[in-house]
Parts: structure tokens; sequence; C-alpha cells
């Protein structure tokens, strides 16, 4: 290192007994383990180029591969729409509701797995649990092709929901574990796009093309076969490039490392890379906020799970052939996408959160109540509309999920509470399943009138919770004489969360 870097790559701070201390940017913490007391973090100048390096390398390194891996996730998990549109339903010898328990048995797992898988994900390593999972799942959809009826689909969807359950909130609680709350929102929605992108446009595309082919095959086993192949691809590339943390990221010099770690601590914690013990991770248990996150989550996931699972089968109510009906999912999905990066954008912008995603709850109601009332003839307006419920169902995975983070200050805490709001945003599945029902189809007109009044549901509930927060911020700066917002609390603060005077709600 430079001696010009080393003097900009220093703090100088006066101690209690009033002794000069540098702390150098590759100093390694107490006995080399990257921890540091709440005085040198306080004392600690990160320099701004470094820090631009360090995020810069997380975009280029961590980032796509993130990306890439909740691409598969989302379209392995919802592939299961475009593969009905092709008839699977009915080459399986399906009767009655048997796809929609299909559909529920896949979402009992993967809501259920969340905690388990968290809590190994933490214990283990994220290096390895997470290509494992993918492992897991991409498996499991191959095998999607080889299935001749009911049963054995059934046994096979119940084992992908298990890996895809273990994965998604393993892979929030990750990259809270390189990113600082201010840069999570974007980071976040890089990666939640590729639910529409992945389920829907990438899979809409990749749809129309196989169920074209002339093969032995059916096209909905092609699809299954192609999409978890590249899933077993994705998989191995994970395992080699991802680190644990950012201390142990190998593309980081010493003093990348230690500003990756301290940009953390003097944004959220006290410790980064901690060992979890099951009394921390069930701590959040206690906390009220908790299941409070995790019950809005179920609202917004209803709308969710319908734009992922079942937009196929709505697009369907305009009498087009099996071919035409998957090209024309792509239009509302790549909407979405744009959507998506607009509220975050603004959201990051504003540092707000929950008026953002409650204006996304709207567009959700008033194009399931439009859709719901035109007739099916309409083609035009009643196409406009899954426009709308597509672009509403993804923008609250993302926001809320990065609102829910950007509360929680204690690193091993994000674990359980990821659980806990994935499990209500994945049972939302479970409803919708249940609620476009065969009987409804093909116009669906009651279950839409359902998801909307969940989606308005989440709306005032989410009002509520946000009125709590406002109402604690002002009692809390009224006890201090001071007009903080989150963005003013001191590191020292964060250590303890909610329990210290000084900590402000982020909104």
């Amino acid at each position: 290192m430079s001696e010009e870097l080393k003097d900009t790559a220093s703090s100088k701070y006066e101690t209690d007994v009033g002794v000069h201390v540098t702390i150098p940017m590759d100093y390694a913490g107490i006995d080399g383990d990257y921890r540091f007391t709440s005085d040198e973090v306080s004392a600690y100048i990160l320099d701004e180029k470094v820090d631009a390096s360090v995020l810069r390398a997380y975009d280029l390194r961590i980032l796509p591969m993130a990306m890439l891996m909740y691409l598969f996730s989302a379209l392995d998990r919802g592939n299961v729409s475009n593969a009905k549109s092709d008839h699977l339903d009915t080459d399986l010898h399906f009767h009655g509701n048997q796809y929609n328990i299909m559909l529920t048995v896949f979402y009992v797992p993967f809501c259920v797995c969340a905690y388990p898988g968290t809590f190994l994900t933490k214990k283990y390593g994220a290096h390895i649990m997470l290509p494992l999972y993918m492992t897991g799942w991409g498996v499991m959809a191959m095998c999607n092709a080889a299935v001749k009826n009911f049963a054995q689909c059934l046994a096979v969807r119940l084992l992908l929901g298990i890996f895809e359950g273990c994965f998604g909130a393993s892979l929030i609680m990750y990259l809270a574990c390189f990113y600082t709350r201010s840069e999570l929102g974007k980071r976040m929605a890089a990666w939640y796009s590729m639910v529409p992108h992945g389920s829907g446009a990438f899979s809409g595309l990749l749809s129309y093309g196989l169920f074209q082919v002339h093969s032995k095959l059916k096209g909905w086993q092609l699809l299954f076969l192609i999409e978890g192949g590249l899933t077993l691809i994705a998989a191995s590339m994970s395992y080699a490039v991802l680190p644990t943390y950012p201390h142990k990221a190998r593309f980081l010099s010493p003093a990348q490392k230690t500003a990756g770690v301290m940009r953390l601590l003097r944004d959220s914690s006290n410790q980064v890379g901690s060992l979890l013990t099951w009394r921390e991770w069930i701590e959040p248990a206690k906390e009220w906020e908790t299941w409070a996150w995790g019950l809005y989550c179920l609202f917004y996931g209803v709308a969710n799970q319908t734009a992922s699972t079942f937009l196929t089968q709505i697009v369907g109510r305009f009498g087009f052939s099996t071919v035409k009906t998957n090209l024309l999912t792509v239009g509302p999905y790549s909407c979405a996408t744009f959507v998506l990066w607009l509220f975050v954008w603004s959201s990051d912008r504003q540092r707000e959160r929950t008026f953002h995603v409650m204006c996304a709850n709207a567009l959700v109601v008033i194009g399931s109540i439009t859709l719901a009332c035109l007739p099916a003839t309409d083609h035009k307006a009643g196409y406009f509309c899954t426009f709308l419920i597509a672009s509403g169902s993804f923008v609250p995975s993302c926001l809320f999920q990065s609102f829910a983070q950007n509360n929680t200050t204690k690193e091993n805490s994000k674990a359980f509470r990821s659980s806990v709001m994935n499990f209500g945003s994945n049972a939302g599945g479970i409803v919708t399943a249940n609620i476009f029902l065969q009987r409804f189809a093909p116009h669906y007109v009651t279950p839409l009138i359902v998801s909307a009044a969940i989606a308005g549901t989440g709306i005032v509930y989410l009002g509520c919770l946000r009125m709590y927060m406002v109402i604690d911020n002002k009692r809390r700066n009224k006890a201090q004489g001071v007009n903080w917002t989150s963005l003013d609390v001191p590191t020292s603060a964060l250590v303890d969360g909610k329990k210290n005077p000084s900590f402000r709600h982020f909104l």
C-alpha cells in the first residue's frame, strides 16, 4: 500500500485516556477476526474511493450471481403455469381440483422450509448451502419431466418446494451481509426483477418456442428438462463464485475487506460474520413487529403468486391458442420489471418504503376489479388490466422485504425475520392455489375479486403499521429533544435496536 493511501485509509481518534490511536484500513480487528469495538467503528473514516471499489466489486461478482440464481428459482417455481397451458394436467390425467392440490402441496414446504433454510445457511455458510439448494430443485425440475401421473407429480413438487423454500429467505439474508440499508433496495430489486423476467417474460418466450418443437417429448417436458439442466449449471457456478462474508471474499484486498466490514458495522450492527446460536436466531420471535411484518407479507403474497402462477391462465380467458397465450404473457411481465425499477429508484431516492408499497397494492386492486367486471370479449381493456396486476404484484416483494431489513439492526436477527416474512409471502401461494379453482375458469371473476380484497386489506394494514412507526419516532424525538430520522441515528444506538431510545424506524 502506498504512503498516500495509508494516510487516507486510516482514522485517528483520542481515547478516554488521551492516547491517539490509528486504525489502518487493513486492520483485521480483534485477533484477526474483523470484530471492532464501538469506539473503533465510530472513529473509523471510510475512504470514498475504497468504499466505491468495494461496492463495485460486490456488484460485479456477487449481485450478478444472485440474480442468476433467483432467475432459475423463479423459472423452476413458476413454469408449471406454462406447462398447464400445454395440457400438463390432461396428459397426467388430472381431474377435479388436482392441479390446485399439486400447487398447495408445493407451497406448504415452500413456506415452512424458510426457517430451517436460513438457519442452515447461517450455520454452514451461504457459499455451500445456496448452491446445494439449487442443485436439489434443479434435479427435481428435471424429474418433473418424467412423471406419469398425479401421485408422481405430487411427490416431485413436494421436494421442489422444500429446496426452493430453503433458498428464498437465505438469499435475502445473504445480500444483507454485504450491502448497507441504503444500497439494499436497488440490489434486491435487481434479483427480484428476475421473477417477472424469469418466471414471466423469459419463461413465456421459452415456452412459446418449445411448444412449437416437434419431438417425442411433450412441450412441457422439454421445458422442465431444459430449465432444470440450466439450474444445475448455475449451481456449480455459484459454488465457485460466492463468498460467505466481506472479510472472506477472495476478490477483496485486505483494505477492502476491512472497509467492507466497517461500512456494515457503521450502518446497522456491531459484528459481521458472527456465529449463530439458537437463542440469537429465535430472539426476534419475542417482538411483535416480526409477526406484524409477516402478516402483511401474506397480503401481498396473494397478488404476487397470482401473477407468478396464474397469469397465463388469466390471459387464457381471451380464448387464444396455447402458443399465443404464452407469448402474450411477455408484455405484462416486462412492464412489471420496468415498474419495479421505477418504484425502487423512487423509494431509494426518497428514503421511503411504505407509501410506495401501498401504491403498488392499489395497482393490483384496480387491475383485478376492472378485469373481473369486464366481459371476456373485451380483449384490449382486459389485457391492459393484466399489466396493472403484474406491475403491482412484484413491487412489495422487493420494497417491503428491504423495509424489514432496514429496521433490523442485528445481523443474526435478520435470519429469523426473513424466514417469517418469506413464510407469509409464500403462504399467499396456498391461498391463491385454493381460490383460482377450475370451476371458476376461464374468466376467474370470483378469484380476481378475492385477490383485490386481500390487496386492499394490505393497504389499510400497512397504513396502520406506518402510523405506529411515525408516532413512535415522534415520541422518541420528544423524549430526547431532537428531530432525528433513521439516517441520524449513531452506530452505537443500533447495537441494541429498538431497545435503545435513540433508535428510529425507517419508514
